[in-house]
């Protein structure tokens, strides 16, 4: 397997979770889906879970931490979140088994840490849990950022973006299927409002203000099933950047595996 891969496992309302790595070791970001579902997928791009030296954990929502236990208990791999969401899990009753306080780790926004070549920075992000963090990956000089789960643009992800040699970002929704979707009243609100999730319109809009001229490739994540479709999704921001730039959907149940040059 070559350098730098990034791999999407799961993207989307029913579970999330992404491989980042290189040949010989790599960390996952969030464990949304089951463990045993995680590592099987990892064993089809010849990953085992001793060459797995991290899981980080974007925020408290169980489609990203439904599985999180079960790496930093049965194969002891330190589990980084912030320090408030680490004290919210303890008291998330969908959470039942918590993570053992020996592999525990702080990540704290704006703080960046190594992981063999790895460097690895979270950034605040808006959304309706506490604490929520980006990341941007550093690699032998190339940047991969990852912000899932935004509410809205702030300076910090517009920073985040800025930065980008590869760019994760939400792509939710579009408003219109929103708007005239079966979802209630109240969490239609709550989807739109400006700590739900990202439309398309304003992701294009987003990455078209803000990229660096040097953007290799854009994915597209945590679409919904009912309010949006990936050929949409990826329209809309195709568009906006003048079918300059790669623009991928990541699929919400099947493995994706990206080789990034």
């Amino acid at each position: 397997m070559s350098d730098f891969v990034f791999y999407s496992m799961a993207s989307g309302s029913s579970g999330n979770s992404y491989y980042i790595g290189n040949g010989q070791y790599g960390f996952l970001i969030d464990a949304g889906i089951s463990a045993r579902a995680i590592a099987k997928y990892l064993k089809t791009i010849n990953v085992d879970m001793t060459q797995v030296r991290a899981l980080f954990i974007t925020h408290i929502h169980k489609d990203h931490t439904q599985s999180m236990s079960v790496f930093g208990n049965r194969w002891n791999i330190p589990v980084f979140t912030t320090q408030k969401v680490h004290s919210m899990i303890d008291r998330a009753d969908y959470i039942h088994k918590k993570v053992s306080k020996i592999n525990r780790r702080n990540i704290e926004h704006d703080e960046r840490i190594q992981l063999g070549e790895f460097f690895i920075t979270s950034f605040y992000v808006p959304h309706d849990a506490v604490d929520n963090s980006g990341f941007i990956i550093e690699y032998k000089g190339k940047k991969l950022v990852l912000a899932t789960d935004v509410g809205h643009t702030t300076p910090q992800l517009i920073q985040a973006v800025k930065e980008a040699d590869y760019l994760i970002v939400e792509s939710n929704h579009d408003q219109e299927m929103l708007k005239n979707g079966h979802y209630s009243d109240e969490l239609k609100k709550r989807v739109a409002s400006n700590v739900g999730h990202m439309n398309n319109v304003d992701a294009a809009n987003l990455v078209s203000s803000y990229k660096k001229e040097s953007l290799r490739q854009v994915f597209l994540c945590h679409l919904s099933e009912e309010n949006n479709t990936p050929e949409l999704a990826v329209a809309t921001m195709s568009t906006a950047l003048n079918y300059e730039i790669p623009v991928v959907a990541l699929k919400r149940k099947e493995p994706q595996l990206f080789i990034l040059s």
